[in-house]
């Protein structure tokens, strides 16, 4: 019998908000093959270049741009066409994606390209997601005491408000998410240490638990006083990681306490492969959000039973996507096309055996890549994308 496509719910006239990305590199076009390679892999650079042509998410994006840019599927062939074409060949490509506005963490990795060349360069909304550990760091310098320190970051927090949609923490690489109570003495010890450290010229990468606990803490209370939805780093990343202790259902206690209810916690990365557990948190607390990226990009379309997972459990309304690429505008467009077509395929699985009209199938398509984003992030008022957009 003749192959037939899989059902799917048709995505491909919803526009897109990318809920979680990060910066181009400082030039796009100027890229070696290796560090083109280490785009691919969450190993550390330089270390799996031998295996990452033979991964999913290098073939498929090799084969689209090869096809996109008239040549011969081989890294010398697309990085010299890329170069040929110039910016306006990324952009072009941007646009035709249907890509409404991203949201990018700023701060990682460094060097990259502003936020504002950024925009200019991709012709496209973008807002800013604060980053809280790359701001603890740099207080680090300053010589202010336990207590000077942490109202400097309670006070550079809110000023990143004013300008910021959301805020994000990466401690899962640090601690973990089994974040607790602060632990004044202990955490004012290591505040002690580190700024002896750095001032003595050492490195400024937090890794106490103690005082990463307390920092989180403010974290939570200035995106209380702020209305800033916090992001969480959770599931799979780079071997600088320990998974177990990113498994999101540490998060219990901060979800469970009244002091948090009314901050949005947004769960990154699909919680991959916590995902079950995470479309868990997000079904029961209302304040708990799940966000697909890092896992579209990477797994292509093996992130679709996590997708029937997430979208069987979870409220459509809970759920946003994202992308977590950056360095190159076409990683933008291609993620963007992948996620439409993954989600249309899930949420077709959904309407053949779970009795889904094609009619609600297709607005949580639109509710999980456009408007969840818009309502959350309030990018309404800020002119970054409308709701009901698109198809």
């Amino acid at each position: 019998m003749p192959a037939t496509a899989p059902p799917g719910v048709d995505l491909s006239r919803v526009p897109v908000v990318d809920g979680h990305a990060h910066p181009l590199r400082a030039d796009p076009l100027d890229i070696t093959p290796e560090a083109f390679a280490d785009l691919f892999t969450e190993a550390r650079p330089g270390t799996m270049g031998a295996h990452v042509p033979h991964t999913g998410y290098h073939r498929r994006t090799l084969g689209a741009l090869a096809r996109w840019l008239g040549v011969e599927p081989t890294v010398p062939e697309v990085l010299a066409a890329r170069r040929a074409r110039g910016p306006e060949g990324g952009r072009a490509l941007v646009a035709g994606s249907g890509v409404a506005a991203a949201l990018i963490d700023t701060g990682y990795p460094p060097g990259a390209m502003d936020l504002q060349a950024m925009g200019r360069w991709l012709d496209l909304p973008l807002h800013e997601v604060f980053r809280t550990e790359t701001c603890a760091e740099a207080l680090l310098s300053r010589p202010l005491g336990y207590q000077g320190y942490l109202a400097a970051y309670r006070e550079a927090l809110h000023g990143a408000a004013a300008r910021a949609v959301a805020f994000k923490s990466i401690v899962a690489y640090r601690s973990g998410l089994a974040v607790e109570p602060p632990r004044g003495e202990a955490a004012a010890r290591a505040h002690g240490a580190m700024a002896e450290r750095v001032a003595g010229g050492g490195s400024p990468r937090l890794t106490d638990k103690a005082l990463l606990d307390a920092l989180f803490q403010v974290t939570l209370e200035v995106a209380r006083e702020t209305g800033r939805p916090l992001q969480l780093h959770t599931g799979f990343g780079d071997p600088d990681l320990d998974l177990r202790l990113a498994n999101p259902l540490h998060l219990r206690p901060i979800v469970e306490d009244e002091r948090w209810r009314s901050v949005p916690i947004v769960l990154l990365h699909l919680a991959y492969p916590y995902v079950r557990e995470a479309a868990y948190l997000a079904a029961v607390w209302p304040q708990v959000h799940l966000d697909l990226s890092l896992a579209i990009p990477i797994l292509g379309a093996g992130v679709i039973p996590s997708l029937v997972d997430a979208l069987s459990q979870a409220p459509a309304s809970k759920l946003l996507y994202g992308s977590d690429v950056g360095a190159l505008p076409e990683l933008f467009a291609l993620t963007a096309d992948w996620g439409r077509a993954a989600l249309g395929e899930a949420l077709g699985w959904l309407v053949e055996r779970d009795g889904l009209a094609a009619s609600a199938a297709l607005a949580a398509g639109r509710q999980v890549l456009h408007d969840n984003a818009v309502a959350l992030y309030g990018l309404e008022r800020l002119g970054g994308a409308t709701p009901g957009a698109g198809a």
